[in-house]
């Protein structure tokens, strides 16, 4: 059973990432969610890092809408 929940977690992971990627497209995001790390670069004066995927779309949500 735990493949399937391994399986699922990154199935789970890959689409909040693409979801984030469609919501914030100027910004590059990857993640490790084994780490926990999630990251978000623009260009070479911006980068955000969090321990999950929500947090790191509520900084975002923050710096885009200042």
């Amino acid at each position: 059973m735990r493949a399937a929940d391994d399986r699922s977690r990154r199935d789970d992971t890959a689409a909040y990432l693409a979801a984030l990627r469609r919501e914030f497209p100027t910004f590059g995001i990857i993640a490790d969610p084994e780490r926990p790390i999630w990251m978000a670069v623009r260009g070479n004066d911006l980068f955000i890092r969090a321990t999950d995927g929500h947090i790191l779309r509520q900084r975002l949500r923050e710096i885009v809408n200042r």
